[in-house]
């Protein structure tokens, strides 16, 4: 490319070719534009965080990264700067590629000739994902009670505002109710305050499934809610009214499982209108507080469960909440073996090797396996790793790497003749990186089998404590050489980002155990996978997940944007003999748009709800509606779901309710399959 009017330095100009390397340099999303705003350049940061390749760019307009979530008045506000000459400075929401969301600290400076007409725009962007997803989170915390996720006192004061502002209709009137919960005490007293909580969300979520878009619940505080009802006509108030209120109260008409007993709490509702009962907050407030002490002294007699300022409509009462918990029974199987038994086996020619296939989450391609050592004991049992590296020493060590080393680079040759190209990774113990000479035994090793470097990759456990300084060198002599290293079990130690910043790692390996409670904790294990994921792409390093065990766990990785995964739910550990049949017939089963599982439904819900980004696509192209469809929901999920696409995002509510009920189909899904390994168990 060349800049028709590149800047100036000491009277000279900075030649087309520096500059545009030191764009590509830069670690933030950078590109240049002409004065059409056409991109004629883009950096290599900005193909990785955007997914779009550099000729898919060239030539298009930046817009292309904008969708549904972006602001209309920051895009109005860019137009009116680059119109102007003028730079620009702000934050946008924009999309990748495949769809997903993520924030940009956007930074817009015009270039000009000579004679002061703009020919260029060059444009810096920073990735500040993480950032605005915890301002989204404060945000929320700041406006939502902590227990419920329903508003709390602030948001409702704004609602509460916005109704007087708006003034009284001569043709609609609205209803402001507090609910207080019946028995609700005896439950706390009974089953203690965590149970109490649950009971709480749970019948926040029933209550939030049956009200109206443009109504509100929010807490007060304890166990009494605040209820808006907006624009109902008057004319019918008397027929709408309790209409609404029979609906609401469905929510206590079933019973609450908590801690596997059925537990019924009954709702009691005062109910005041505006402006008939009251001109401002205090006034309709206490009149609806009024109400509702009076319908809770009739609570063993009535026949009502709710009740008018100055009237009792007639409408029925009753209660009940409940939520099952599980039990996860472990059984662990140990074996006794004579400890000096591991090192024949070693020594004595009782080392195997396995392989697990790592699969590209992106198209289903296998271009890498994993090594892993198996010793076969002189009773012919194969042992793993989790039994026998326990009781080998240092030295019992170096020799496991170099007899697995040189297993691997022989089969790869194997693999080169049968006509099947892979690379290979072999776990390194951090202690074998002091051994002197290593990198000169890993060349010799590589020069015998005739296999290029690059196709070697070498994983480090992070949970071992390694020895800075010492070991530094050995790894960047490792990297001169060109094989990979990868930081492997990331999150199971507490130096990672110490090891990540300092260290040339190629590649880091996510801990299998960091999935272990993500259907117990779904939205807090994702984002702690999406965090991990992102710090990979700051890095500019590969991300691996391990412990894909099963279809669910499979397509949440994919859909946060994971690059590999390996684990059981594709493949389960292999004699290497077997791997060439294997890749043959395998058959990719993820499709990153098409979702099988509820967790991986959630998983693409939740990466625009954790930004308060509403769904890019339309309704009936988005991937949750044939999902939603398969799975015949409640008319409510739906609404929700439909809530989601509108580009105002005005229904952050709506988008947490839509995880709320992900995450309990996810657990009822995993009771459901405990309880048939139960009986299934022998």
């Amino acid at each position: 490319m060349q800049l028709r009017s590149a800047p100036h330095f000491a009277d000279a100009a900075l030649p087309d070719d520096l500059l545009i390397q030191a764009m590509a340099a830069t670690s933030e999303i950078s590109l240049i534009t002409d004065a059409r705003q056409n991109i004629l350049h883009v950096s290599d940061s900005f193909i990785a965080i955007t997914g779009y390749g550099r000729d898919e760019a060239l030539g298009r307009n930046c817009r292309m990264l904008q969708g549904p979530g972006t602001n209309p008045e920051t895009t109005a506000a860019i137009r009116g700067a680059l119109a102007a000459g003028e730079d620009f400075n702000g934050e946008i929401l924009n999309y990748r590629k495949d769809g997903s969301a993520f924030w940009n600290a956007l930074r817009i400076t015009p270039l000009r000739s000579g004679n002061g007409v703009i020919t260029h725009f060059v444009s810096v962007q920073r990735d500040i994902n993480t950032r605005m997803a915890l301002l989204e989170q404060l945000r929320f915390q700041a406006l939502h009670d902590s227990v419920t996720g329903l508003p709390n006192r602030i948001a409702m004061g704004t609602r509460l505002d916005e109704l007087f502002s708006a003034g009284a209709h001569p043709e609609v009137t609205s209803a402001v109710g507090v609910i207080g919960l019946d028995d609700f005490r005896t439950v706390n007293n009974t089953h203690g305050h965590a149970t109490g909580d649950a009971l709480l969300k749970e019948w926040a979520a029933r209550l939030q499934g049956r009200l109206r878009d443009e109504d509100f619940l929010g807490r007060m505080g304890g166990d009494e809610f605040v209820l808006i009802l907006k624009d109902v006509v008057r004319e019918t108030v008397h027929l709408d009214l309790p209409r609404i209120l029979e609906r609401l109260h469905e929510a206590v008409e079933s019973p609450f499982l908590v801690n596997g007993e059925s537990v019924r709490i009954g709702m009691s509702l005062g109910v005041a209108l505006f402006p008939e009962d009251g001109l401002d907050a205090a006034s309709l407030l206490k009149s609806a507080d009024t109400a509702l002490s009076d319908v809770k002294i009739r609570k063993r007699k009535r026949n009502l469960w709710w009740e008018l300022a100055g009237e009792v409509p007639v409408v029925e009462g009753a209660v009940v909440d409940s939520m099952l918990h599980h039990r996860l029974n472990e059984s662990l199987r140990t074996s006794v073996v004579p400890l000096d038994e591991y090192r024949l086996a070693l020594f004595d020619d009782g080392l195997e090797m396995h392989v697990q296939p790592v699969i590209d989450l992106r198209d289903g391609s296998v271009r890498l396996v994993e090594a892993l050592a198996r010793l076969r004991l002189p009773d012919g049992r194969l042992t793993s790793p989790d039994e026998f590296l326990a009781h080998l020493g240092r030295t019992d060590l170096d020799h496991l790497f170099t007899a697995m080393l040189e297993k691997a680079l022989s089969q790869l040759a194997v693999w080169d003749v049968q006509g099947l190209s892979l690379d290979i990774s072999v776990n390194l113990p951090p202690a074998t990186l002091l051994e002197p000479g290593l990198a000169l035994l890993i060349e010799q090793a590589l020069n015998r089998s005739g296999i290029a470097p690059q196709r070697l990759g070498l994983e480090l456990l992070e949970s071992e404590t390694l020895e800075w300084e010492c070991q530094r060198h050995a790894l960047q002599e490792l990297t001169r050489l060109g094989v990979g290293i990868s930081m492997d079990d990331l999150g199971a130690g507490y130096s990672s980002l110490k090891r990540l910043s300092s260290l040339p790692f190629k590649a880091i390996k996510l801990d299998r155990d960091l999935l272990a409670g993500i259907r117990h904790k779904p939205p807090e294990t994702l984002s702690l996978i999406a965090t991990l994921i992102q710090m990979g792409r700051d890095f500019r390093m590969t991300v691996v997940v391990e412990g894909l065990e099963d279809e669910g766990v499979a397509e949440a990785a994919a859909i946060l944007g994971a690059t590999l995964g390996q684990g059981y739910y594709f493949s389960r550990p292999m004699p290497a003999a077997d791997a060439a049949a294997w890749v043959a017939h395998f058959g990719y089963p993820l499709r990153t748009h098409h979702f099988r599982t509820h967790l991986g439904a959630l998983a693409y819900h939740w990466q625009f709800a954790r930004l308060g980004s509403p769904h890019p696509r339309t309704v009936g192209d988005c991937p949750l509606t044939a999902f939603l469809s398969r799975m015949s929901p409640p008319a409510d999920v739906e609404r929700w779901h439909a809530q989601q696409h509108d580009a105002r995002a005005i229904h952050p509510g709506a988008g947490r309710l839509l995880v709320d009920w992900f995450v309990r189909q996810i657990r009822d899904d995993m009771e459901a399959a405990d309880m048939l390994a139960g009986r299934t168990a022998p």
